[in-house]
């Protein structure tokens, strides 16, 4: 049996594909699983044992549709859902399947503020999706995976070796699911425990600025230095993990830490907060709910559209108490 999954971006999103994909290699072991998705994430993507190949998508519609239909696949699960998804798989294979993605009762709720989402996290909607397959969600094996050679050595990132440490996420997808410079501030000037700052090239130079402002500090700015997968693997050694509404904070839910997440334009309503097969009882999870003008989005914006940005207007003390 040939499988293709389709999800084009981005690593979040990509990383909730992942108990489903090993949910349907664990009920057919003999399918060979293909995932058609950006460029930027075939790395991720070819690291995971329950994928045999990624396909990188060029956007180019009309060449893929071709690919596709050369591969005579028995099964398309679409797990993007939009134009480009729908155009490259129709008619491509013998079965189709797609999750609905509650665009219109995202609107309102972000428009309207009428609240019509299910209370359901979005894994638990594409199981439902594919329930024709009769797939077994309990009896999936590791959903996120870590080839040695992408492994890092924390010897290599501290120069004084901690016994424990927690990392820190900089950056998000939009400015509006960051935590704000201010906050980070406050929270690294409470907390004793050593920090990694994680990230990519564009919070290299917010990571610069804490870790010169808290030279005094056990903290190392690892944003920009190394893959998704190497920051993965530092995460999987930390304790804690303080992070916006991020990729890394899907990737975190399949490790053995504590997960404080702090929400600004968005919201948990949406379905992809931290997913965990069994409840983490040290999770806490920090979010404005008192705002009229929040969630702004079901994404996030460069700036908060009224220019104030109480989203994130968390108290530090709180947080920080939390992570105690």
């Amino acid at each position: 049996m040939k499988v293709l999954f389709i999800r084009f971006s981005s690593i979040g999103d990509i990383v909730l594909t992942f108990p489903v994909v090993s949910a349907v290699k664990t009920q057919y072991p003999n399918a060979h699983i293909s995932f058609l998705t950006k460029k930027a994430f075939t790395e991720l993507l070819s690291a995971q044992p329950c994928i045999d190949e990624s396909i990188p998508f060029d956007n180019s519609i009309l060449q893929t549709r071709k690919w596709i239909r050369s591969q005579e696949f028995d099964i398309i699960i679409d797990l993007h859902k939009n134009t480009r998804s729908l155009l490259v798989s129709l008619g491509n294979a013998k079965k189709i399947y797609r999750f609905e993605k509650l665009n219109f009762r995202k609107k309102l709720y972000t428009s309207l503020k009428v609240d019509r989402l299910p209370n359901i996290h979005i894994i638990d909607r594409y199981f439902r999706a594919l329930a024709p397959l009769g797939l077994n969600k309990d009896a999936t094996g590791t959903s996120f995976s870590i080839p040695e050679e992408f492994e890092v050595k924390i010897s290599t990132v501290f120069n004084e070796i901690p016994d424990t440490f927690l990392c820190i996420a900089l950056g998000a997808q939009f400015n509006t699911k960051k935590i704000p410079l201010s906050l980070l501030e406050q929270l690294i000037e409470g907390i004793e425990t050593p920090i990694a700052l994680l990230g990519d090239k564009n919070d290299l130079a917010t990571g610069n600025h804490l870790v010169d402002k808290f030279k005094q500090k056990n903290i190392v700015n690892c944003a920009g230095k190394y893959t998704i997968l190497q920051s993965a693997s530092i995460l999987n050694q930390s304790k804690k993990l303080i992070t916006g509404d991020t990729g890394l904070m899907h990737i975190a839910s399949f490790f053995d830490i504590d997960i404080i997440s702090i929400w600004g334009n968005t919201t948990p309503k949406f379905g992809m907060y931290p997913f965990r097969k069994e409840h983490h009882k040290n999770d806490v999870l920090f979010e404005k709910k008192d705002l009229d003008c929040r969630p702004c989005s079901k994404i996030g914006y460069e700036k908060c559209p009224k220019g104030h940005f109480k989203c994130m207007a968390h108290d530090a003390s709180e947080i920080i108490r939390a992570i105690k």
